[in-house]
């Protein structure tokens, strides 16, 4: 039997004395404030998203083509913008490619299953093929 030589590890006290690319914060309070920091970033770059597919779209219902309008009530009409793939996709997230803008309504049909989007034109980011949102797409109803 041969036995290995173990003498060019490092130890474990000299790979803790390496400092880590992003310190850990050193205690709860400071976790929860760079959590909450970037929590408040993700919300920002979604509503700077948002607007921007909104604009693209000239706040127009994508399925009916009927002028959207900017409310916070519960109107039929408002304008949200919808991800083609999931907002937990993280390479699509914020890519204004990857939304439509569409009304309360019909975002509401899409969200609920009664209409499925089929893309007639794809970008491509990783390898991954996706729907762009900057071309037409077509609402299928199951």
């Amino acid at each position: 039997m041969t036995r290995r030589r173990v003498d060019h590890l490092a130890t474990l006290a000299e790979l803790h004395a390496k400092p880590r690319a992003i310190p850990k914060p050193a205690t709860k309070l400071a976790r929860a404030i760079a959590n909450k920091a970037k929590r408040l970033l993700d919300a920002q770059q979604l509503r700077a998203w948002a607007l921007a597919v909104k604009t693209r779209d000239q706040w127009t219902d994508r399925r009916t083509g009927k002028r959207v309008v900017s409310a916070r009530r519960l109107d039929p009409d408002r304008a949200e913008a919808h991800h083609l793939e999931p907002r937990e996709n993280q390479a699509t997230r914020y890519d204004v490619r990857n939304g439509i803008c569409l009304s309360f309504a019909t975002h509401f049909a899409v969200t609920h299953c009664v209409y499925r989007i089929e893309g007639t034109a794809w970008f491509t980011l990783g390898g991954v093929k996706y729907i762009d949102g900057t071309y037409p797409v077509i609402f299928v109803r199951l």
